[in-house]
């Protein structure tokens, strides 16, 4: 099997069969023309991986011949060295320009430009191989582009259909997973006994390992709620689910609450995650004062063994519930200044009626802030708001 296919380009027929005898014996499938012209019937024919040309040829130089062969999307890659009379670097260097690989200066010796040509035929390997590489790289991003596209629309239809309406209320959300597919996770499901489960979570990590939790975090949420019991029973049992799943360094931080749709008495458990705050009559929209739920815990997913405290608040009609995840606040701007929590409090400080309406608000406003530093976490919003 040949080592590869040489094109030989010169007008002298005595310095093609000198260079062709010598290429032929080393194992090159060899090809030959007695100028530019004829070299790209040649290559029309057969298309080679190598091209030595002479520079001053009739009909069509090497020159000439160069630029085509540059230019032509299929022949792009044949390496091309161009053999001259013209000695000097100001030759070389006006040969390199024109697109040629190599230079070769007459007169030469056979030996030295099989040299060279064997010196070439290893980098066009590595060059295949490179390229090679290259179209499994691009084949295997383009499947993982699909996959991750797919996961994150699979992940967004987790999230609850919005408008979201429940028994005693409404609710609207922002997803905004940094890198396409995320850790955070909300949910909000019918409890048994007729009130409304609430949940917010954020996994620790970024990328497909935290979707995969989040994704957990919720199934294991939702079962807890089926089987009755209270805010604290759930948290208890999500806590063993993941402390059995998941890898010894993850975890995942949580808000998880129950709303009673007549009284409005609101139970919660803080597993590691940033309080919610309530807004006295914020359904209402208006200048209001946001003021933090109170509560701290332990993470999910730690230990088995770690305790909880459940909380209890009340939401009475009109009030408005703005939970998030921390990737919202913790964004620097350019002069290392953080919005932070007391930051988020001053754009809730006063926001539309609609829950909808002042979700967008509020992202909107912290962009602005941290402008023109994007969200390099993922950030969850939700905003609900007590019916009466």
């Amino acid at each position: 099997m040949a080592k590869g296919v040489v094109l030989v380009v010169d007008d002298e027929a005595p310095i093609r069969d000198i260079l062709g005898f010598y290429l032929k014996r080393a194992g090159y499938h060899v090809l030959m023309a007695g100028n530019g012209r004829h070299a790209l019937e040649e290559m029309a024919r057969l298309q080679p991986d190598l091209i030595v040309s002479d520079l001053k040829m009739p009909e069509m130089g090497g020159d000439e011949l160069c630029k085509r062969v540059k230019a032509d999307p299929v022949l792009k890659d044949a390496y091309f060295i161009i053999v001259s009379a013209l000695d000097g670097t100001a030759s070389k260097i006006g040969g390199l320009n024109l697109g040629a690989d190599d230079m070769i200066s007459k007169p030469f010796h056979a030996q030295e430009v099989l040299a060279k040509i064997d010196s070439a035929f290893r980098l066009i390997a590595m060059q295949k191989e490179i390229r090679q590489k290259n179209r499994e790289l691009t084949s295997f991003q383009e499947r993982m582009e699909g996959e991750l596209s797919l996961a994150a629309a699979l992940q967004l239809g987790l999230l609850p259909q919005l408008p979201g309406q429940a028994p005693g209320v409404r609710w609207s959300h922002r997803y905004l997973p940094a890198e396409g597919i995320g850790g955070d996770i909300y949910a909000l499901a019918p409890a048994p006994d007729g009130g409304t489960a609430i949940m917010i979570a954020d996994v620790s990590g970024h990328g497909v390992t935290a979707a995969l939790i989040s994704a957990m975090v919720k199934t294991s949420f939702e079962s807890q709620v089926r089987s009755g019991g209270g805010p604290l029973a759930w948290v208890e049992g999500m806590n063993r689910d993941l402390t059995r799943s998941i890898l010894a360094e993850q975890f995942a931080t949580a808000w998880v609450g129950h709303l009673e749709p007549e009284s409005g008495r609101l139970r919660y458990v803080v597993a590691g995650h940033t309080s919610p705050f309530r807004i006295h009559s914020g359904a209402e929209g208006g200048l209001r004062r946001p003021e933090f739920l109170q509560g701290k815990g332990f993470m999910l997913g730690l230990d088995e063994s770690l305790p909880f405290t459940e909380q209890e608040s009340e939401l009475p009609a009109g009030d408005r519930l703005v939970l998030y995840t921390d990737g919202l606040v913790e964004v620097e701007r350019e002069d290392r200044e953080m919005l932070g929590e007391e930051g988020l409090l001053r754009i809730c400080a006063e926001l539309p009626a609609n829950a909808d309406q002042a979700a967008g608000h509020i992202v909107t406003r912290v962009q602005a802030f941290n402008g023109p530093v994007t969200f390099r976490d993922d950030v969850t919003l939700v905003v609900l708001d007590r019916v009466g």
